[in-house]
């Protein structure tokens, strides 16, 4: 067992109720709720083994998800040129010509790059320098 030692600080005054509403909730004393925050700060692993375990449990359920519902982070549907130029047509339109805001926009529409990945700037700017994008993304803004 590790040795323990007192210390003494002070909380400001604004945020005592959040303080003792936290503790509360937590189910445990001040002490072990602070050592448990300082731990957190510090990138350690929690002293509570239920919180540990809780944690655990829910990193598992994400990664279920994740594989039920194919890759995390990748958009479900798979790449469609007509619909991912007509995005990014509607989306220059708005006054939206950035890399990072048409990826953002085609990723949250659903769709894959053709290499099956999440879009992000650089694949974007890629994309639209292959042969004749642009020049379907123009006929569509002009339309």
């Amino acid at each position: 067992m590790s040795k323990s030692l007192s210390v003494t600080f002070r909380i400001p005054a604004e945020l005592i109720e959040s303080f003792t509403s936290a503790v509360s909730e937590s189910g445990n004393d001040k002490t072990t709720w602070l050592i448990d925050a300082v731990r957190q700060k510090l990138g350690q692993p929690e002293s509570n083994p239920d919180n540990r375990l809780l944690a655990l449990v829910e990193r598992m359920e994400t990664a279920a998800a994740a594989l039920a519902g194919g890759k995390q982070g990748i958009p479900p549907r798979e790449y469609d040129e007509a619909a991912v130029i007509q995005i990014v047509a509607d989306t220059i339109r708005q006054g939206f010509d950035n890399g990072r805001i048409i990826a953002e926009r085609l990723n949250e529409a659903g769709y894959q790059t053709k290499a099956g990945k999440a879009w992000d700037k650089d694949i974007y700017s890629a994309w639209k320098r292959q042969k004749g994008t642009a020049t379907k993304i123009a006929a569509l803004i002009n339309n």
